[in-house]
């Protein structure tokens, strides 16, 4: 939908900024002024909101805090700006550095499924002339720039100096890369979700969740945006037979503990 209405008004003439709350001044989250500081540093690379990226930052913190072992796991990381915000947390807060695992295809996302994402995956899709049909090729022409491997490296590697060697990238699809790679991923203190559609929130619920500690973070990045996600998230809790309490975030982003 940002990117149809974009295209709408640069053909009207205008372009469409987006008015960071860093340029608004507070809004009264805990921990928010040095929050702000770890999102200007990660901003340029990622597409996650204000609210959210607070949100992630006070998570990470937490963990840091109380001891909540695991990893840091991220499922679609574009250039890795939510992935640097969380190891940004670590290098304040943690003793030691904490293994971070970034799952994407480094391609971008791709089509979604009509017969389960919804209208608004749809119109996604189609405005940036892809297909509709669930197949695991890239959507053409979907955001200023593809989160490729190397920008992922670069930032996290050069930029925020976190050590290589607790950095673990998975590239591919999900639906090859989740199943093989998750025993690598040992015990998960955050598993952020970010990728937009049902099969792709299927199978990493699927396959990672048992893996994610007591106490520890379930992230939904689009759970009140696209239909597919929400559906693959209410099917997994409905059939695990879950007592969870979804935590708000904003209009799209969900979270609940693990107990």
């Amino acid at each position: 939908m940002k990117q149809i209405l974009r295209s709408l008004f640069s053909s009207l003439g205008y372009q469409v900024t987006r008015l960071e709350p860093t340029q608004m001044g507070p809004q009264g989250y805990d921990l928010e002024e040095e929050a702000r500081q770890s999102i200007n540093v990660v901003r340029e690379h990622t597409m996650v909101p204000y609210q959210r990226l607070v949100t992630l930052y006070q998570q990470a913190v937490f963990c840091e805090r109380n001891d909540i072992e695991g990893s840091f796991v991220e499922c679609g990381t574009w250039r890795g700006g939510a992935v640097g915000l969380m190891a940004l947390a670590n290098l304040r807060y943690g003793a030691a550095r904490r293994h971070i695992h970034l799952f994407d295809s480094f391609e971008g996302i791709p089509e979604p499924d009509e017969l389960v994402d919804g209208e608004e995956a749809l119109k996604f899709a189609h405005a940036v002339g892809g297909g509709v049909n669930g197949k695991l090729i890239p959507l053409r022409n979907q955001y200023a720039s593809v989160g490729t491997l190397e920008a992922n490296r670069q930032f996290l590697e050069r930029q925020l100096k976190y050590d290589p060697r607790y950095l673990h990238y998975h590239k591919g699809w999900f639906q090859d890369t989740v199943p093989k790679d998750a025993p690598e991923c040992g015990e998960i203190a955050i598993l952020r979700l970010d990728g937009d559609w049902y099969a792709s929130t299927h199978i990493c619920l699927e396959t990672l969740y048992d893996q994610v500690v007591s106490g520890g973070f379930i992230i939904h990045d689009d759970y009140g945006y696209y239909d597919g996600c929400r559906k693959a998230v209410d099917e997994f809790v409905e059939r695990r037979n879950l007592n969870i309490y979804f935590h708000h975030i904003d209009p799209a982003g969900r979270y609940w503990i693990k107990s």
